[in-house]
């Protein structure tokens, strides 16, 4: 058999091999925009920018990174969307990113006992599915957003 031969022989099992994991593949980018773009990325990245992070607990947060499932501190459901932060005690500083209310799937999230200040945004009410914002022990100022007396089943701890 000639090297060509073996060579698409190859192929075509290493492109056979990979058909169970197309639907996996096709989920966890569900996210992506027509120009390859993962919107939760964005997100978090603007998060990431909105707070000073003194001991790089966040540095693994690519920017460049398609996926951030695998992103410290985040969780993500089966079907690839974040659905929690989990940033409590971090010695975080700065302020909270209005960019949080673009991660529409999310159901937890833990920023208590770091020293994030400002407001605390109102972009909440985007957020459906939250069930737990614990925000407590913090040095947030200004009133507590109203849009967050409109999420149903919800934790709060401020």
């Amino acid at each position: 058999m000639d090297e060509s031969k073996i060579f698409r022989a190859f192929c075509s099992y290493w492109v056979l091999s990979l058909l169970p994991l197309m639907p996996w593949l096709t989920v966890t980018y569900s996210s992506l925009s027509p120009s390859g773009i993962n919107y939760e990325v964005v997100a978090l990245m603007a998060i990431k920018t909105a707070l000073k992070d003194p001991y790089n607990v966040l540095e693994n947060w690519d920017m460049n990174s398609v996926d951030p499932c695998s992103w410290r501190m985040v969780t993500c459901s089966p079907d690839g969307y974040v659905t929690a932060l989990g940033l409590p005690s971090q010695s975080l500083s700065g302020t909270l990113s209005p960019g949080i209310g673009n991660l529409t799937n999310l159901q937890s999230v833990l920023l208590q006992n770091n020293a994030i200040s400002g407001l605390i945004p109102p972009v909440f009410r985007r957020l459906d599915n939250l069930q737990t914002l614990d925000l407590s022990n913090n040095q947030f100022n200004g009133n507590i957003p109203s849009s967050l007396g409109d999420l149903n089943n919800i934790f709060l701890h401020l």
